[in-house]
């Protein structure tokens, strides 16, 4: 068994970079935190223009500083190399067809809780609620904020830094644990399902593609359709059309998306299987389970998260 199957280092290795188990929770944590106070700063700005830049600028900070001083006292050198592969023409399908699971996938949550708990859910941004500015706030500012910085500052940090450092510990691990950090960076018990699931078809397509490119731009349709549109429009075809309708023609759709996504996946691997990408092939996750999602750091960090959320 190596050393990456293990999660334990050998003699005279990892001395600068440490256990990705280990550090890894750390960076998130103080995300998580710096994120949760950074809204106390905000609560004396004035709502517009000047409230959108500040949140612009906040986001900036808090999601790559954090970001670029791991790096740094990590000696430079992550567990596993950052997914930075350049996207060709054989991605597009790719996009395509995440794009399409992620919106029929996404509508298919709602549906559920709009159906079956007959509530809606708001799956708006950390900072959404924050605004509360002119009734046509700008709209350059919105797509700044709310859509461009977060879809790549957390892609950076999930499918960034966090992906590469558990991928050293098995892919399958590296997709869901950037996926559960990433669903509390959002603060919503109630909406985890949501970011849950967008955060693993993030990180699948990262997986797959090689690239966090890919992700940002799926990232960037997530904001912007959390941004510029509503559950409103959901509720509307509820009650036009029934929820066993609307139910089965999503659960059709995602179905129909899902297949579409696993074959353009499989299409990709065979094109490896031929031309293997550069990079070593990551251990099996099943090794890395224990020492993945039952670190101390990683417990903390779930123990800090549900704090917050319920003294919000």
């Amino acid at each position: 068994m190596t050393e990456e199957q293990t999660g334990r280092s050998l003699p005279g290795k990892r001395k600068k970079t440490g256990l990705p188990q280990i550090t890894a929770p750390l960076l998130v944590l103080f995300v998580l935190v710096a994120m949760h106070l950074s809204r106390y700063l905000l609560s004396g700005v004035s709502s517009g223009g000047d409230l959108l830049l500040s949140i612009s600028v906040i986001q900036v900070i808090v999601l790559t500083m954090p970001c670029m001083l791991y790096y740094l006292l990590k000696g430079r050198k992550l567990a596993s190399p950052m997914a930075v592969s350049p996207v060709g023409l054989r991605h597009i399908t790719l996009i395509v067809f995440s794009a399409m699971v992620f919106v029929s996938g996404s509508l298919l949550i709602r549906f559920g809780y709009q159906a079956v708990a007959s509530r809606s859910v708001d799956t708006a941004g950390f900072f959404d609620g924050l605004y509360g500015g002119e009734a046509e706030p700008p709209l350059a500012g919105m797509l700044l904020s709310f859509v461009i910085i977060p879809a790549v500052c957390e892609e950076l940090l999930f499918r960034g830094v966090i992906f590469a450092e558990y991928r050293a510990l098995g892919e399958g691990n590296a997709i869901l644990i950037s996926s559960i950090c990433f669903a509390m960076l959002h603060f919503s018990l109630t909406n985890f399902p949501v970011y849950l699931f967008a955060g693993i078809l993030l990180g699948v397509v990262t997986a797959a593609s090689r690239s966090v490119i890919p992700a940002v731009l799926l990232h960037l349709l997530s904001n912007t359709l959390n941004v510029f549109t509503s559950d409103r429009f959901l509720r509307i075809i509820l009650q036009k059309n029934g929820a066993f309708f609307v139910g089965f023609l999503l659960v059709v759709l995602f179905g129909a998306s899902l297949f579409l996504l696993l074959y353009s996946i499989e299409h990709l691997y065979l094109r490896y299987a031929v031309r293997p990408p550069d990079g070593s092939l990551p251990p099996k996750s099943r090794n890395s389970v224990v020492a993945v999602f039952l670190s101390p750091t990683f417990l903390l960090l779930i123990a800090v998260f549900l704090i917050i959320t319920a003294i919000r």
